[in-house]
This record gives C-alpha cells, structure tokens and sequence, in this order.
C-alpha cells in the first residue's frame, strides 16, 4: 500500500512537471518569436534611419543650391538697381519709371479661380391627378 501511495504521489509529481514543461516550451517559443520580431523591426529600423539620413543628406543638398541660387539672383537684381540708379542721374529729363519691387514667380502666375459654369434651371411642369367619379364617391367599394 505504501507503494501505491509512493506512484500516485510520483504521477500527480510527473503531471504537474509535463504541464510546466509544456508551460515553459510556450514561454520559450514566445520569446523566441519576440527576439526574432525585435530583430526584424531593429534591421527595418536601421533602414529607415539610412534612409531618412539619405533623404536629410540630399534636402541640405537642395537647400544649399537654392541658398546659392538666390545669392545670385540677389546680386543681380542689385547690379540692375545700380545701373538703374546710374541712367537715371544721366539722363534726369527722362521720364521717370519707378521700379517695381519683384514678387516671385509663384505669386505672379497664380492661377486665377475657376468660374463655376452656368447652371441651367428645368422647370417641369406637371399635371394635376385627374378624379375620376369612382374616386370621388365615398360609399364605393363600402359594402
């Protein structure tokens, strides 16, 4: 008997070893899972952040072309200025044209508001229901 007691005590021992081993393999699979997803979305991170330094990289780029850009044309408009000023004293009988500050090309060439096309109005015009004397009659079909 006391053997008895002994393997049922060892069953309900082996058991509630397989339901934390079992336990413990889904424990260890979900970790898995999550290192994998971690290393997947660190190396998609690591892409990402090359590639917006590339994109940062290539807007300086730009910015510094256009600052470039624009010194330039700033030197010119106050070369033409200079010029304008210096024909201006040499010839002061001249009618005078005043200089028109600049405005950029966007704002000069802004598309004026589409005009909404005429609506035509139709009217129809409708009949009034004709009464028939079946109609009218209020005892008919009253039985």
């Amino acid at each position: 008997m006391n053997l008895t007691l002994l393997l049922n005590a060892a069953r309900k021992e082996l058991e509630i070893a397989k339901v934390h081993a079992a336990h413990d393999a889904k424990t260890a699979q979900n970790a898995k899972q999550t290192a994998k997803a971690a290393k997947a979305k660190l190396k998609q991170a690591r892409k990402l952040v090359k590639f917006s330094k590339k994109v940062a990289r290539k807007a300086e780029d730009q910015a510094e072309t256009a600052v470039e850009v624009l010194e330039r044309a700033q030197a010119r408009v106050e070369k033409l200025e200079k010029r304008a000023r210096k024909e201006a004293r040499k010839h002061p009988t001249a009618a005078k044209t005043k200089v028109k500050k600049q405005v950029p090309a966007q704002i000069q060439a802004r598309p004026a508001a589409p005009k909404p096309a005429p609506v035509k109005v139709v009217k129809l015009v409708t009949q009034p229901p004709v009464k028939s004397a079946a109609s009218t009659s209020p005892n008919l079909g009253k039985t």
